[in-house]
């Protein structure tokens, strides 16, 4: 069975374009960039998602996935 993750409500960031949208990731490769967001998945509330990019230093994700009490990353 794959594993699939969705990361909606993005702009990502493509070669020639800056899309708001949706990615789904199946069995850890990019499967699908579509426009529009996705009811399922991870909401990423208008974050960017640079495709690609392996950024070893980010506080802003930890906001998402297990966020501090009181923070608040994009206020």
């Amino acid at each position: 069975m794959s594993k699939e993750t969705v990361f909606s409500n993005a702009r990502i960031v493509l070669e020639d374009d800056i899309l708001s949208g949706s990615i789904l990731i199946r069995d850890g490769k990019i499967a699908d960039i579509s426009e529009g967001n996705s009811v399922a998945g991870e909401d990423f509330e208008g974050d960017y998602i640079i495709p690609g990019l392996v950024e070893l230093h980010t506080d802003h994700l930890e906001g998402h996935y297990q966020p501090r009490p009181g923070i608040r990353w994009n206020k």
